[in-house]
């Protein structure tokens, strides 16, 4: 593990700021959760991220996949939590790009989002009143049916993860 060199001290209510340089590398935001956890002897900080891959989380992101016949991205605010998709080129890195990561953070649908050459939609996921990542759509030429569809896995996500 590399050292920063930096100390901190600790106050008067139990409270040590983490320096603007770490969280910035750990794109730590405010109000992000951090998980506290000790090894050997050490307080180890690490960003939370309660959007682990779950299995039911799977099975529900292969079936909308299998009924709208288009990848689809489960996302924290900036990485890929997990994925149905059909070609392996769309997920060549489990971290959003910059763009995306902005579109997520602007918490708004976003019905065709264009990058490299493929369309994205992006839906937000809003978990009593914070954001905590996104479903992504790689496609278009989306139906009502479909949409309905997505909306279904949103609300299931957004109330499963609360």
């Amino acid at each position: 593990m590399a050292k920063t060199g930096m100390t901190r001290r600790i106050d008067e209510l139990g409270r040590l700021v983490i320096p603007k340089e770490i969280r910035k590398n750990l794109k730590i935001k405010d109000n992000d959760q951090v998980e506290i956890t000790i090894v050997d002897n050490k307080i180890i900080l690490n960003k939370y991220d309660n959007l682990n891959k779950d299995r039911i989380i799977n099975i529900l992101l292969n079936c909308l996949k299998k009924t709208i016949n288009k990848n689809i991205l489960f996302t924290s605010r900036d990485k890929i939590i997990d994925y149905a998709y059909i070609n392996k080129d769309i997920v060549s890195d489990k971290v959003l790009n910059e763009d995306m990561v902005n579109i997520i953070e602007n918490r708004k649908d976003i019905y065709e989002y264009h990058y490299n050459d493929k369309i994205f939609s992006i839906y937000p996921l809003i978990i009593n009143g914070d954001l905590y990542g996104s479903l992504i759509i790689y496609g278009n030429f989306w139906n009502n049916n479909e949409i309905s569809m997505i909306e279904f896995v949103r609300k299931f996500l957004e109330n499963y993860l609360e």
